[in-house]
């Protein structure tokens, strides 16, 4: 934690130094969104500003084609940073802004709820519903301590939020129907609902990672840890075509010393059996900023920056994004680079409904 803690400081400090030529404005966040279609063609950017705690964190597709994102923002008596849910149409345009909960706390993730409006996940350990005017209709509290929740529909109705050592199975309603608790060595940091009822979920376990599979009453079915030579963190974890689960995670390579050991950090794709075996693992090469593709392959963002191995999250002064697509063998299918401009980061990247890709980071407003 503390070598990636001073790996984003020294990438931060360019954006600083800039800050310097820019007078002495509060420095402050904006959203931005670049949308792409099949073939990695850029269709467009939104830039969304005007809130001094405006940030966005996680990104759906809704039903409409449009999208919402959680993050931050102010409400109306002027207090932040809360959880804002902000929504836009299939071009990009700002149809809504609604913030709710109380300060300091932000939306770390989202889906939409069956029959309108949207459940959040908090980073202080709540799952909210809201509606289309951001009316709170019920919160539920997770239990535990503070962490970046995960939320997913549960394939029988209701929702499951995962975070710090625990998963809760919560329904419409926002009553809690079973919580899963792990080893307090572990942290579930993703999760995914399996087509036949239950939950795939994973996330860190000391210096490894760790899957398991939950079945519907949130009994473990199985639970692996893999283990590597030093520090590791889970990407993406996902059902492949084949029917395995397949998840990439990345390790962190010592090179003797914390400044310069960040900069190494070598990625694996494992594939683990319907029991949990593991059954195969192969090097691929991808950023922590990744999502599956429903044919076997991957798509990831980042920015090049001068001696680090692979693409990065905040960008280097004159870098460019780049989003990459692996096809199912894990060969490049295309390699595209948008000059977006400096002071940037990347968050996440969803797949959209037309096989399209967007892409959700922060822009530095000085």
């Amino acid at each position: 934690m503390y070598a990636i803690l001073i790996l984003l400081l020294a990438l931060t400090i360019p954006f600083f130094a800039g800050c310097i030529d820019r007078g002495h404005r509060d420095l402050t966040l904006d959203t931005w969104v670049l949308k792409t279609d099949s073939d990695g063609s850029l269709q467009w950017t939104a830039i969304i500003d005007g809130d001094p705690n405006g940030r966005g964190q996680a990104m759906i597709q809704t039903r409409d084609g449009g999208y919402a994102i959680t993050g931050t923002g102010t409400n109306a008596d002027g207090n932040g940073p809360v959880p804002r849910i902000v929504t836009l149409d299939g071009d990009g345009n700002v149809i809504s802004t609604m913030t709710f909960g109380t300060s300091p706390d932000y939306g770390s993730s989202l889906v939409e709820a069956p029959d309108g409006g949207y459940v959040v996940a908090t980073y202080s350990g709540f799952l909210t519903r809201v509606d289309e005017n951001g009316n709170a209709l019920w919160s539920t509290p997770l239990g535990g301590g503070s962490d970046w929740w995960k939320v997913v529909g549960a394939p029988d109705g209701g929702y499951a939020a995962a975070g710090d050592a625990r998963i809760v199975r919560v329904g419409e309603d926002g009553e809690i129907a079973w919580t899963a608790a792990f080893e307090t060595d572990r942290n579930v940091g993703t999760i995914a609902a399996v087509p036949l009822r239950g939950f795939i979920a994973g996330g860190t376990a000391g210096a490894d990672v760790w899957v398991a599979r939950l079945d519907a009453e949130g009994n473990t079915v199985w639970d692996e840890t893999l283990g590597s030579r030093s520090r590791d963190e889970l990407y993406v974890v996902r059902i492949s075509p084949a029917g395995t689960y397949d998840l990439v995670y990345g390790t962190v390579l010592d090179a003797g010393n914390e400044t310069a050991d960040g900069r190494f950090t070598e990625t694996t794709e494992a594939s683990l059996a319907a029991d949990g075996r593991l059954i195969g693992e192969k090097p691929v090469n991808v950023s922590r900023v990744i999502v599956a593709t429903e044919d076997g392959g991957y798509a990831y963002a980042g920015f090049i920056v001068p001696e680090f191995i692979g693409l990065q999250p905040l960008s280097y002064p004159g870098s460019s994004l780049h989003v990459i697509r692996l096809d199912g063998e894990g060969m490049i299918a295309w390699d595209a680079s948008y000059d977006i401009g400096d002071d940037r980061s990347v968050v996440s990247i969803i797949r959209t409904s037309d096989d399209g890709f967007a892409v959700l980071g922060s822009v530095y407003d000085f």
